[in-house]
């Protein structure tokens, strides 16, 4: 495997630990010029492995309405897996049209 190859801005891109999902890192190119990031086939081929097995659910949900707020239904298996309790906070982030429910401890 290279260890540099050429960046379209004309940089040169190194070998990085890469975040492809919150706190899930892979191997792949970042150019040290303009900042952005590129995999080979193999590298992507391994993080979407590392991906898919740090998705432990997915599941889709309608969501209702409740006077003027969205409302979405979190599943029982979801619930358990991080504890969640009616009543205990959350933190919703919103990144690039996805959205992250993260259990406040």
């Amino acid at each position: 495997m290279k260890k540099s190859i050429k960046c379209d801005c004309g940089g040169r891109t190194a070998v990085t630990e890469l975040e492809i999902l919150p706190g899930l890192f892979s191997e792949g190119y970042k150019c040290q010029k303009c900042g952005d990031t590129e995999f080979t086939e193999e590298q992507m081929r391994s993080a979407l492995k590392k991906k898919e097995k740090a998705i432990k659910l997915m599941v889709t949900r309608k969501l209702g309405r409740v006077g003027g707020s969205l409302v979405l239904r979190i599943p029982n298996s979801a619930t358990k897996a991080m504890n969640l309790k009616s009543g205990k906070e959350v933190r919703i982030l919103l990144e690039s049209k996805k959205l992250i429910i993260e259990a406040v401890d």
